[in-house]
């Protein structure tokens, strides 16, 4: 394992490190680079941002940077902007009582950084990093940690994960996405204080799913939430029998599983069993649990179905229009991917499958969007009524296009022609 310097960061981060701690070095306070960034450059990754770790207070902070912004204030952390680029200064500190299972009932600030690293979750993210000379403190054995490929709570395991629940969840995305082996006496910890989970806000929760479904070895992550019973306990009414058959399904997708695909395979019924179909108030219960965006909610929705769809096709082929209608959704690739994994997962032949999203891929844009033949200045003309029967004629219409049964503007208005129009 390569011992960190902050020569591995990219060079706006870098020096947005450098100077900011820079003019903390002038006011007289400590500056280390701590955290995520200086893991990730003891892995040999680029860090994606900046977290500095002080013995000045936060009014220190503002006093030496006046354009910082309190975004935690309570607990310390200051955002400072150097060049667009955004470096949250915490304070060191110490913490006591988690009687809510989510944050600390006390802070105390001026904390050494041995004191500070004691209260952190893994020692991964208790090293500390001089951006100036490369000095590395690591007073948790994180290096070592990271060198042995092991995960490991710092202090005691059930400690920890009883202080903040959502701490499991973080146990999980760490070990799946730094690829490390959790350490027997963590995973122990865990296991004992999963009841924590409790105490965490579905917002919480789904930033953190969020983050595992994006990163590499999701499935991994969700099958050690399984196995320590995170998922039953997050999603009541989840079976573990079915929650096994979820994660199987996720580890037939590639990597990166996606958002709406991971919330997908934990909620819907179709991609156990595409024939049936989720319950709206089923499917609404269960995301309402976590809060997701009307964006999330109506891809997850738009996937259940597209794999109903992508059920019947397996024995009756869509027709052209059809598949193109499908083939234009955002979600179309996160529904092949559940598709292809749920059939899979039940023995199916899939090679049906990927003819049909070949030949949906293989659709240029003008035919996945042609011109319409007909638009409302069309019915008017023709004498239809305004009102709802507009909307229905142009998307029968279109249909009809996209099917290749009207090819032309005359054959489409002729089509018009031999309809009913009634008030």
């Amino acid at each position: 394992m390569r011992t960190p310097t902050i020569d591995g960061m990219p060079a706006d981060l870098r020096a947005a490190a450098l100077a900011v701690a820079q003019t903390l070095r002038a006011g007289g306070a400590q500056a280390w680079l701590v955290g995520g960034a200086v893991r990730d450059l003891a892995l040999g990754r680029a860090p994606k941002d900046v977290d500095l770790a002080t013995d000045a207070h936060p009014e220190r902070v503002e006093q030496l940077f006046p354009a910082a912004k309190g975004v935690g204030r309570a607990f310390g952390t200051m955002l400072v902007v150097h060049e667009g680029v955004p470096v949250q200064v915490t304070t060191f500190r110490s913490e006591r009582g988690y009687s809510d299972a989510r944050r600390p009932d006390q802070v105390s600030f001026g904390a050494s950084a041995a004191e500070d690293a004691a209260r952190r979750d893994f020692t991964c993210n208790a090293m500390f990093l001089d951006p100036h000379d490369g000095r590395l403190f690591d007073p948790q054995g994180g290096l070592a940690d990271l060198g042995a490929r092991r995960l490991r709570c710092v202090g005691d395991p059930a400690e920890r994960f009883r202080e903040d629940g959502l701490r499991l969840l973080r146990l999980a995305r760490f070990a799946a996405d730094l690829d490390l082996t959790v350490e027997p006496a963590t995973l122990a910890g865990a296991r004992a204080s999963v009841a924590s989970i409790a105490g965490v806000s579905g917002e919480r929760v789904l930033a953190e799913l969020s983050t595992i479904f994006t990163r590499p070895r999701a499935a991994r992550a969700l099958r050690l939430l399984h196995e320590l019973g995170v998922i039953e306990r997050t999603l009541p009414g989840l079976r573990p029998d079915e929650v096994e058959r979820r994660c199987a399904v996720a580890e037939r997708c590639p990597d990166p599983l996606g958002v709406i695909e991971g919330l997908t395979v934990l909620f819907s019924v179709e991609v156990l069993d595409p024939a049936r179909s989720t319950a709206s108030a089923d499917l609404k219960a269960h995301l309402d649990r976590l809060h997701p965006s009307g964006e999330q909610r109506s891809g997850v929705h738009e996937v259940c179905g597209l794999l109903q769809q992508w059920e019947r096709w397996s024995t009756e082929p869509p027709s052209r229009g059809e598949l193109i209608l499908a083939a234009r959704r955002k979600v179309f690739g996160a529904s092949c991917r559940l598709a292809r994994a749920s059939l899979g997962l039940r023995g199916g032949d899939v090679r049906a499958l990927d003819a049909l999203e070949a030949q949906a891929r293989a659709f240029r844009a003008d035919e996945l969007h042609p011109k319409p033949l007909l638009d409302s200045s069309d019915l008017a003309a023709a004498g239809v009524p305004k009102g709802p029967r507009w909307k229905e004629l142009l998307a029968a219409a279109e249909r009809a296009q996209l099917d290749l049964r009207l090819r032309s503007r005359q054959e489409a208005l002729e089509w018009l022609g031999t309809l009913p129009h009634e008030e």
